[in-house]
């Protein structure tokens, strides 16, 4: 009888030192797969699709919580056309979680008819589908340099106007149509001169004191003002 016993105990005694060591691989294995990211969460979108943000963040997805750098995923959000900065926290339960920072647009850049929210700085943000009130750009699509000068001045050449600016054309490299809200008549002019302005509004209150509201206006010229009369009306009508 004892000699089945003898036999019996190194079996036991493998297990017995085996066991521990099974337990903690086991639960190793279970904890990574419990610590991947498993979710990501965006917040402060507002004007613009957190898909966005969203399907950058989403290659963090089954990778090791302790492993995923939330300065490598930040890097990537920022270079999100609309983003201007973001802040990325990796938590230990799978989840990433984005605070957006959204850049603001100031104007509709339209080019082969595609419609593209622009920033102050001239950034192409995104694209719409719908019209907008905000100032329109037509023909600067390839000059992303001049549409930044431009609209750098924008405030300067509706102040030297006096009134707002609805639409804004290309015409030349440093010529464009400018298009006030309350005049049909397009200002020709040089982004790069805007105190021209001041002068081509006095000759534009003059002229329509006395006669119809002219087609157009070209102030291009230092201190001289281009005006193309409107059509007269024949005699008998008014």
């Amino acid at each position: 009888m004892s000699a089945p016993r003898r036999h019996r105990h190194p079996v036991r005694r493998f297990l017995r030192r085996a066991l521990p060591a099974l337990v903690t691989l086991a639960a190793t294995a279970t904890l990574a797969v419990a610590l991947q990211v498993r979710e990501v969460r965006v917040v402060g979108a507002r004007r613009f699709a957190a898909r966005d943000v969203e399907s950058v963040l989403r290659s963090a997805l089954g990778s090791p919580t302790v492993a995923t750098r939330a300065s490598a995923l930040r890097a990537k959000v920022r270079a999100v056309p609309w983003v201007e900065d973001a802040t990325v926290r990796v938590s230990l339960d799978g989840v990433v979680t984005c605070a957006v920072v959204e850049r603001v647009p100031v104007a509709v850049e339209v080019d082969a008819g595609v419609r593209q929210l622009v920033d102050r700085e001239g950034r192409l943000l995104a694209t719409i589908e719908a019209a907008s009130s905000l100032l329109r750009l037509e023909g600067f699509g390839p000059f992303p340099e001049e549409r930044e000068t431009l609209l750098a001045v924008v405030p300067t050449l509706e102040g030297a106007w006096g009134g707002k600016l609805e639409r804004v054309e290309r015409v030349g490299p440093h010529d464009v149509a400018l298009h006030f809200a309350e005049i049909s008549a397009p200002v020709l002019a040089d982004p790069g001169r805007p105190e021209e302005l001041v002068t081509a509004r006095r000759v534009f209150t003059a002229w329509t004191a006395k006669r119809s509201v002219p087609l157009r206006l070209d102030a291009r010229l230092a201190g001289r003002v281009a005006v193309l009369p409107g059509q007269v009306a024949p005699e008998g009508e008014s």
